[in-house]
């Protein structure tokens, strides 16, 4: 018996497992779920996401400006990304990103 066709076997009956476990394992949320939490740090910020139905927040807290990584200076923006509408606030310690969309059918 040759060992080369049972050790590629082998290989792709491990390639598909473990891309389909992988494809699997979601930890942070429920999916069926639309409204989750989710708060983390990201070096010395802190981050909090938020959505809501549709609506979805991000908020970044840096104390001092420490390990930010949006540019200088106190700033806004808004724009329109399909049907939702895009806000984004930042100043030298927190960075607020606001996408509400509304009209969407999600059942």
């Amino acid at each position: 018996m040759k060992v080369g066709p049972l050790l590629g076997m082998f290989l792709v009956i491990a390639a598909v497992v473990g891309t389909t476990g992988s494809a699997l394992a979601d930890h942070r949320r429920d999916w069926g779920d639309r409204d989750w939490v989710d708060e983390y740090r990201d070096g010395p910020c802190r981050v909090r996401e938020v959505s809501d139905d549709g609506d979805y927040q991000k908020v970044i807290r840096c104390p001092d400006g420490r390990g930010k990584t949006w540019r200088r200076g106190r700033w806004e923006r808004e724009f329109r990304d399909g049907p939702c509408r895009v806000r984004i606030e930042a100043s030298r310690e927190v960075y607020r990103k606001e996408v509400k969309c509304r009209g969407r059918d999600y059942d």
